[in-house]
């Protein structure tokens, strides 16, 4: 495997890592909004619980599967000849 193909596989996982470590903590953070809230009521509670997942979540979890897409693209080109057929038919 050329050292550029490593790179790039490896640059693309370590992105992915790191949007992980971000979900993770806006995770943990929505835990702490929770007990916070239940600490005011049923209402609080609720109403803190229901807002969640906020837009960072949908922005981290939408980066996650975009990298996923770039990485597996970039195997195609990196590796064509290993890479299986393209399905449907499509006119290249």
């Amino acid at each position: 495997m050329s050292d550029e193909a490593l790179a790039r596989i490896d640059q693309l996982l370590q992105i992915q890592q790191q949007h992980h470590l971000d979900l993770a903590a806006l995770v943990e953070e929505y835990r702490r909004m929770v007990f916070a809230a239940d600490d005011e009521g049923a209402e609080a509670l609720f109403k803190t619980a229901s807002i969640m997942p906020g837009g960072r979540y949908h922005v981290l979890t939408t980066h996650l599967r975009e990298t996923w897409l770039v990485l597996q693209a970039d195997l195609v080109q990196l590796f064509p000849d290993l890479a299986p057929p393209r399905k449907g038919g499509a006119a290249d």
